[in-house]
């Protein structure tokens, strides 16, 4: 009898963790899709309790003893990776208890489960225009006669709201792929390299988050209306008119950058502390960012709490070859401003392109290895 009561109890055991796991996978899949929603952890673990038990076996659920499900919340490795983690703990009563009943009013002969969901998401596609706000609606919006060719990559927005990625009007774009975590509001003007859009998606964190703020050098003095040649530095505005050409190395300004002319420059990085940055009138640009060292990739910067718009308007042609991060920032490309490069990225907070402008970018290989990816698929890694 106790061979056959032991030999039951470890069939029972086995399947009531198989069923139990199960359900446990169900609910942890169901909060992963809903983490780029913005529901607290909370509801996301009330969201959870409600689908285990709706694939529990609730004949499982003997004398009493109910699972207990936990939602451990979002983490990040150094990888980057992204885990969602849910657990549930079951005291399961053997056989052998059922079978006295003085075991049977105690706790003797339980036992307890402990069993564990990781899903998690790695990166995915590399992305050419990247909004990184997690609620704004039409955080990147494409409007009026805008076209846009990005080839190599795809455009994709962090923001939850329905409409992250709006296109309309007369806008055209071309690219990959859109990546949203919210919603796509685009009916007409899409030529993507793939089969479908991707909506709900979860969003990653900032790419360069961890980029270091360069040390501020020496305060210069701003250059003259006849200086035609620029160094770098420190300067508390900077204000670029008439015909100018940078040298290389970093500008760290600590207010706004206003730039007029046509201005030049290799090896050039633009760090903007607090204020921001407007291309006017007839400006014409042709900048490329450093290719090695600790900035490499990277022509424009403002401070992670910066949080000024930054206007890129007028008729002048531009020619930008590296990434234009404003983390904070609203970055605004409008008028009929022309933009043809070779390596151009965007990262921003939202990114607006509207008026008859005309942003290009053929680059397959990312200025000095930098890459700003976005979110793969889920999976099951526990």
């Amino acid at each position: 009898m106790a061979a056959i009561g032991f030999s039951l109890d470890i069939s029972n055991m086995s399947r009531t963790k198989s069923d139990l796991q199960a359900a446990l996978d169900a609910a942890a899949m169901a909060i992963a899709i809903k983490v780029p929603s913005g529901l607290s952890d909370a509801e996301l673990e009330t969201l959870g309790k409600s689908h285990f038990a709706a694939h529990a076996d609730m004949r499982l659920l003997r004398q009493g003893h109910t699972p207990e499900f936990r939602y451990h919340g979002l983490s990040i490795d150094d990888d980057g990776v992204q885990h969602v983690i849910s657990s549930m703990t079951f005291p399961y009563r053997t056989f052998f208890a059922d079978a006295a009943e003085l075991v049977a009013q105690s706790d003797m002969g339980i036992r307890q489960f402990s069993l564990t969901t990781r899903i998690s998401v790695r990166t995915g596609d590399t992305a050419c225009v990247y909004a990184l706000n997690r609620t704004a609606p039409r955080a990147v919006e494409a409007a009026g006669n805008t076209s846009i060719i990005m080839d190599g990559c795809v455009v994709a927005s962090n923001s939850a709201a329905d409409d992250a990625i709006y296109v309309g009007g007369s806008a055209t774009l071309s690219a990959d792929c859109l990546q949203s975590s919210g919603g796509i509001d685009a009916t007409a003007g899409l030529t993507l390299d793939c089969a479908s859009s991707r909506q709900n998606a979860w969003p990653l964190p900032d790419p360069f988050a961890r980029l270091p703020e360069p040390m501020p050098p020496i305060l210069l003095s701003e250059p003259k209306a006849s200086d035609t040649v620029v160094r770098a530095g420190r300067y508390w505005n900077l204000d670029l008119s008439g015909t100018k050409t940078l040298e290389p190395g970093i500008y760290y300004i600590d207010n706004d950058l206003d730039i007029k002319g046509t201005v030049t420059g290799e090896g050039v990085v633009f760090y903007i502390k607090n204020g921001s940055v407007t291309v006017n009138g007839n400006a014409s640009l042709s900048l490329s960012a450093p290719t090695t060292g600790e900035y490499a990739g990277m022509l424009f910067i403002s401070d992670a709490l910066n949080t000024s718009s930054h206007i890129f308007n007028g008729n002048g042609a531009t020619d930008l070859n590296g990434y234009l991060y404003f983390p904070k920032g609203d970055l605004t490309y409008v008028g009929n401003n022309s933009t043809s490069s070779n390596c151009l990225r965007i990262v921003a907070d939202t990114v607006e392109m509207s008026g008859n402008s005309t942003l290009r970018s053929d680059c397959t290989a990312e200025l000095g290895g930098r890459e700003a990816k976005v979110s793969g698929p889920l999976h099951y890694t526990r």
